[in-house]
Formats: structure tokens, sequence, C-alpha cells
């Protein structure tokens, strides 16, 4: 990634962090105009895919969100009735269920991908996705680290 988009990144979450009024909403729509920005870029797209192919990654982005934010509340309540052994075979199965259903996801949008991009956008799409994500998991661990805050020493 550039060193342009790299400091607008560490400038956003830098807002974010400052602004009460700026909320993870807010952060998460700019962060995908960046990446959509990059991304259409990369894959050379004309005016006319450009706008198709924008609606159909973004419907898919909210889609994977949604799903992984049910699969992160299930893992979670997975967790908590570990010990109890409290409804297990139903919450593995749902799960299971989630995991089922990013799977077809994906599937479906890469099928549906294949219908405006070529076989080499699609694997430059992957790659970009790939690299882009670890990139940015790696500015927001540096930014968690440069950030972190001692708590004062209170004699009480």
């Amino acid at each position: 990634m550039g060193k342009k988009y790299k400091l607008m990144l560490l400038l956003l979450l830098f807002a974010a962090s400052l602004s009460p009024v700026y909320s993870q909403d807010d952060f998460r729509e700019k962060l995908q105009e960046i990446k959509l920005e990059k991304l259409t870029k990369k894959l050379d797209l004309d005016e006319t895919t450009k706008p198709v192919f924008t609606d159909k990654y973004k419907t898919f982005s909210e889609d994977m969100r949604e799903l992984n934010r049910k699969r992160a509340k299930t893992y979670k309540l997975m967790t908590e009735n570990i010990e109890s052994g409290n409804g297990l075979d139903s919450i593995v199965n749902q799960l299971l269920d989630y995991e089922n259903q990013i799977e077809a996801r994906r599937d479906d949008f890469i099928a549906d991908m294949k219908t405006i991009l070529s076989a080499k956008q699609i694997a430059k799409m992957i790659v970009f996705e790939r690299k882009f994500n670890n990139e940015i998991k790696k500015l927001l661990k540096q930014y968690q680290k440069d950030n972190k805050k001692e708590k004062p020493f209170r004699d009480n």
C-alpha cells in the first residue's frame, strides 16, 4: 500500500479516536471508500463496469460483515456455555450454519464477478483484498501499541 494511503488511514484512525462524533460506521465507510478506490484502479475497470462492480462489492461486504457478526456472537455464546454444556448442540450447529453461509456467499460473489471480470481481475481482487486487510490489521495493531496509555499510579 502506498505511503499516501497509509498516512490517510493513520489520520483516519487518529480522527476516529479523538472525535466522539466520528463513529465506527463512519470509519468503516471511509475505509471502504479508500479500499474501493484503490481496488477499482488496480483492476483497471472501465466507466461501465466500475459502478456495477462497486454496487455488487458493497452488497457483498455488507452481507459478509453481518454474517461475521452473527458468527462471532454465536462463538461467544458457545464459549460462555462450554462449562455448563447448555444448548451446545444447537449452538455448534448454528455456528456451522453461519460458516456454510459465509462460504456460499463467497462462492456466489465470485460466480457473479465472473460475469463482469476476467479471471486475472478476480485473482487480482482476491490478492488485493488479502494484502489490504493484512495491512489494515498491521496499522491498527501499531496504532493501538503506539497509543496505549499507562494508567498513572494512585496512592489511595
